[in-house]
């Protein structure tokens, strides 16, 4: 009875003397055995904040919200090198240094990544919670080459097409945008990016190839930002050409309410006026197994990176036949007349 006594004395003296922020606070705790870098996400009375990055040695634990926590649900991102981490598909904006960025929306637009989070239910009236890193992590397997250095990563190389470029005002920053192959790549004017190389890019014509070598950064799925050191203007060619031809608004004979308009390497579909997806486009030789009777236009959905295919049949001024493969769906579309301005 002396001893539960004393035990009881010796707790409570040992609680009133932590600090409040271990009383009541979201904690992370790193039992993964290697250091982790973590960002959190979450929504007060301002809106939506996403904060990082912490850097949690392994076997401890660090306060990331200070309690009494307000809200029931937070949201973890945990970016190391060698650990795959398990989101929910919860997005955020993020930058490689530290940051505190207010607003989950416009990440590209504003400079930043926009990355995926998992959601911590700390329950319906928690005043704090503690969390475990390795919920959300898993190490990845390696295939025993080296990991290359920061800053020496080989030069990231592809043939685009030209989008355009979009000037804004602060504190958004101006953007050229270049399509290839199912991506978008984004190239930022900042101190890193030289003058003349943005002088460069406000004189390319909307849908010219190019060939663009520099630093990738993932932004999303289908997405990329690239840190621009060259860009050499392509020779056109057919697939130059037809992608000229194809510009502008095409609607079905078969349902006049089926529409799409090609701008540049994009393909803005839309039934009965509303927009139904986005796709980006390119002319190939080749459609997966099919090959000698092309050519073929290829799209991709902007989000998801799926394809699918269609052979070019004929296209002239007023009309466009396309072959959708593999079924071999003959589809005609006649040329919109321009709206009236």
């Amino acid at each position: 009875m002396f001893l539960r006594t004393i035990r009881r004395v010796l707790g409570a003296a040992l609680v009133l003397a932590l600090p409040v922020s271990a009383q009541a606070a979201l904690t992370l705790c790193n039992d993964t055995g290697a250091e982790q870098a973590v960002a959190i996400g979450y929504k007060d009375t301002a809106g939506w904040t996403s904060q990082g990055w912490w850097r949690i040695a392994a076997g401890e634990c660090t306060s990331v919200v200070p309690g009494p926590l307000a809200q029931r649900f937070y949201y973890l991102r945990v970016e190391t090198e060698g650990w795959q981490f398990q989101d929910d598909k919860l997005s955020f904006c993020v930058r490689d240094e530290r940051f505190s960025i207010k607003g989950d929306e416009n990440c590209a637009r504003r400079g930043f990544r926009q990355e995926e989070f998992a959601r911590i239910d700390v329950g319906p009236a928690a005043r704090d919670h503690r969390h475990t890193l390795s919920t959300n992590l898993n190490r990845r397997l390696r295939d025993g080459g080296p990991t290359p250095q920061a800053g020496k990563q080989p030069l990231f190389h592809a043939v685009a097409v030209f989008q355009d470029c979009r000037i804004e005002a602060q504190p958004y920053q101006s953007f050229c945008t270049f399509i290839g192959e199912g991506q978008r790549f984004l190239v930022y004017r900042d101190d890193r990016l030289s003058p003349a190389l943005w002088q460069q890019l406000q004189g390319l014509p909307q849908g010219r190839r190019v060939a663009l070598a520099g630093q990738r950064e993932h932004l999303f799925d289908t997405a990329s930002r690239l840190l621009l050191q060259s860009l050499d203007v392509l020779a056109l060619n057919r697939a130059d050409r037809l992608l000229a031809r194809l510009q502008g608004e095409w609607r079905s004979l078969e349902d006049p309410d089926d529409r799409f308009r090609v701008h540049g390497a994009e393909r803005i579909n839309t039934y009965a006026g509303a927009e139904t997806s986005v796709e980006y486009v390119a002319i190939r030789d080749r459609c997966a197994d099919d090959s000698g009777q092309g050519p073929y236009l290829f799209t991709w959905d902007n989000n998801a990176g799926t394809g699918l295919c269609y052979r070019i049949a004929a296209v002239s001024d007023q009309e466009l036949s396309l072959e959708y493969m593999p079924q071999g769906k003959d589809l005609t579309y006649r040329r919109a007349p321009a709206p009236v301005r």
